[in-house]
């Protein structure tokens, strides 16, 4: 039924495929522990991996850094102090403004040979009047490089696609602005603040979603992790969140481009939400202990207006399983989910460094055996 990459974009449109595609997650780290060096080019050899073993591509590793506080202005200096220690970095960034500073901090700590954390410590919104700063002072959103974008569809060409990673609307705010905590209790004591923000931030954010989207992705990987069933109601997310993602992913798929959406961790109790928003992907369907997603159910919720994705553990199964029992569940999930849903096998998240090659080959076969229409 075509090449490898109609497969996979037939999948995603909901459209009849003669196999289950087979695409785990593969992350920066993988690629360079697979071929062996930190300056491995992951953005031109990601599909080498994805051939060696196999899978189905979807190039993820060649996402674009979101410039969330800059750029500079004459009314907004932007200044940065870096301090390394060994391989882990500390940035600490100040703005200036007429009315006063902001300041944020963020740490890279690595926490294997190949696979970083880069996160906020600090977060720039720390009061109304923080906010009211990046609201008057803060330029327009600069263009950006979308030249890795373009290299990766290149380097897939036939063989996948391209799906590079952005935040939802929650993640945005909670990655990037205001400590999580704080954001959740804006939302119920002062709304008129949270909704202040959400709107601002967001339609900011959406003129760097539109540069992705006019440099031709087949898809983007949207982070829906951080607002997850264990950190936030049905109610609350209804109420909340859901307006908001909405809106982003109706912006993207009202374009022809696909919004996967991902949440790799708690989501049974927000399942019954999840379709109403009207995506064309969702992942990861993390069962326990590191999630609660039930796949019979979560077939059940989406059924076949939603391709769903992921489903085989790569932190337990494919590190510590035995052979037999990776096929097994392989087996199992497929047998679920054929003929009731759109799907796509994958993992509930990226590889960890030192997953066995023999075990993810173990994955591959088995996806091929038992992923027939």
């Amino acid at each position: 039924m075509g090449s490898p990459r109609e497969t996979l974009l037939r999948a995603f449109r909901q459209e009849e495929v003669d196999r289950i595609p087979v695409s785990p997650f593969i992350h920066v780290n993988h690629v360079k522990e697979c071929l062996g060096g930190h300056d491995v080019d992951w953005v031109a050899r990601t599909p080498e991996v994805y051939a060696h073993y196999g899978f189905d591509l979807i190039h993820r590793n060649c996402s674009l850094a979101y410039d969330a506080y800059g750029p500079d202005g004459s009314q907004w200096q932007l200044e940065s102090a870096r301090e390394q220690e060994g391989r882990d970095v500390t940035t600490r960034f100040t703005i200036r403004t007429p009315t006063g500073e902001l300041h944020c901090r963020e740490e890279l700590r690595w926490v294997y040979e190949y696979d970083a954390e880069t996160s906020p410590v600090e977060f720039p919104v720390k009061s109304r009047e923080d906010f009211e700063r990046f609201r008057a002072f803060q330029p327009p959103a600069a263009r950006v490089e979308v030249t890795d974008i373009r290299r990766a569809k290149a380097a897939a060409g036939e063989q996948g696609i391209v799906a590079p990673w952005i935040q939802g609307a929650f993640n945005l705010l909670a990655i990037y602005y205001r400590k999580v905590d704080d954001l959740l209790v804006d939302a119920l004591l002062d709304p008129g603040f949270y909704h202040e923000m959400m709107r601002y931030f967001l339609g900011r954010y959406k003129g760097f979603v539109q540069q992705l989207i006019d440099a031709d992705v087949d898809v983007l990987s949207a982070g829906g992790n951080v607002g997850n069933g264990k950190m936030v109601g049905p109610d609350f997310y209804e109420q909340y969140i859901w307006p908001y993602e909405k809106e982003l992913i109706d912006f993207i798929q009202g374009q022809g481009v696909a919004v996967l959406y991902h949440n790799c961790g708690y989501a049974r109790s927000l399942m019954p939400l999840y379709p109403s928003l009207g995506l064309q992907a969702y992942e990861s369907l993390t069962p326990p202990p590191y999630g609660d997603t039930v796949i019979e159910e979560a077939v059940g919720a989406f059924g076949r207006g939603t391709t769903l994705l992921g489903g085989i553990d790569q932190l337990d199964l494919l590190r510590t399983g035995e052979a037999r029992e990776i096929e097994a569940a392989v087996k199992s999930i497929l047998d679920t989910v054929r003929g009731r849903c759109h799907f796509i096998l994958g993992t509930t998240d990226y590889f960890n460094e030192n997953t066995p090659a023999d075990k993810i080959r173990v994955l591959a076969d088995a996806g091929r055996k038992y992923g027939k229409l």
